[in-house]
């Protein structure tokens, strides 16, 4: 009876132990990868977008300027040169005078080429003559025609050596072949000249130039028959306008030359006065933004983080224009745009980004 008791109470131990621990397993259900997180642990885990602060422009109409300095300039710089031989006998335009076209800088002794033009003249009197004759004689029958065409051909030889005396002759005044001024002359009464010796040193200032260099950025944006301001160290303000743009940059500078044309009819300015220019542009649409958000893309392009309708950041390129009190100048952008200003460097291209648009500061009283 004793061991029948024992084995009732064991067993009724073990059956209390099994329960016990079954009735811990049902009130505890085990946690599995398939169950989600609370919803307070779901959005700690999501990356929430950057949040950037964004200003609304609309473009303006906007006048850029090319302003640049530079200097005056003759249009034309001539050395005047002898075309024939012999010595200087008269030199009636003396240093910085005033020359109109046809006006006489030195002559040159004409020797005996009046009487070698007397003697050209006086042998055409003959070879016609001559000819004339001929060709009576060979209309008759009397004469052959071989004979009447040399005769023609000692009369043209003839009309050509009193042409020729007669350049020569004409040659012996040299004048101004343009309305300038006398910069230099470089013989005096008495020198001897050959053919090609330099005489004088003429230049034309009507109209005057005056030429500047411009950077890369303004040359494509200037333009042949553009209005120029020109200001020259005098003091005083001129129109003039754009006559040539280079198509050829200089190798160490990187600018291309410009020149602009302006009216010096009264020969008041000479070559090498500063000037000081400015070009206005065409009006375009463009925004005023601060250079503070520029930013570069892989490629090395100037350019603003925008944000687009579906509030992604996009970079847009740029090209910069000019300054004023509003900012800097661009164009490049969308009429209407959303561009953003503080947090842009922080951001990728494409990136969703939660926009915070600046509030307009309130006036001062």
């Amino acid at each position: 009876m004793r061991i029948r008791g024992s084995v009732i109470l064991a067993t009724v131990i073990a059956i209390a132990a099994v329960a016990w621990i079954a009735s811990g397993q049902i009130g505890e259900t085990p946690a599995t990868a398939s169950q989600t997180p609370p919803p307070g642990v779901q959005e700690a885990l999501t990356p929430s977008p950057t949040r950037v602060r964004v200003r609304d422009l609309t473009a303006d109409h906007y006048v850029a300027h090319v302003i640049s300095s530079g200097q005056t300039e003759a249009s034309r710089i001539i050395t005047v040169r002898a075309e024939t031989a012999g010595r200087i006998v008269e030199t009636p335009a003396k240093k910085g005078a005033y020359l109109r076209s046809g006006d006489l800088i030195v002559r040159i002794d004409q020797a005996d080429r009046p009487a070698r033009l007397a003697e050209a003249k006086a042998r055409i009197v003959q070879r016609e003559m001559e000819y004339n004759a001929a060709s009576q004689l060979a209309a008759k029958g009397f004469q052959s025609e071989t004979i009447r065409a040399g005769a023609r051909a000692e009369l043209e030889a003839a009309k050509a050596e009193r042409r020729s005396i007669e350049v020569d002759l004409a040659r012996t005044s040299i004048i101004a072949p343009v309305q300038t001024v006398l910069d230099d002359r470089v013989v005096e009464i008495g020198d001897y000249v050959s053919v090609g010796d330099p005489i004088a040193t003429i230049v034309e200032l009507d109209p005057l130039l005056v030429t500047a260099n411009v950077t890369e950025r303004q040359a494509p944006l200037v333009e042949v028959g553009m209005p120029a301001k020109v200001r020259l160290s005098n003091g005083d303000a001129i129109l003039g306008i754009v006559r040539y743009v280079s198509a050829i940059a200089n190798e160490e500078t990187r600018t291309f030359r410009i020149e602009i044309e302006i009216d010096n009819s009264s020969n008041r300015y000479g070559q090498g006065l500063t000037a000081g220019i400015e070009i206005d542009l065409p009006p375009v649409l463009a925004h005023a933004v601060s250079p503070s958000i520029f930013r570069l893309d892989e490629q090395g392009r100037m350019g603003v983080m925008t944000v687009d309708a579906e509030n992604r950041a996009r970079f847009s390129p740029i090209v910069i224009l000019g300054v004023d009190a509003r900012g800097t100048w661009v164009r490049g952008l969308p009429d209407s745009v959303r561009v953003i200003t503080v947090g842009q460097e922080l951001i990728d291209d494409g990136e969703t980004v939660e926009p915070v648009a600046v509030q307009p500061e309130a006036p001062t009283s």
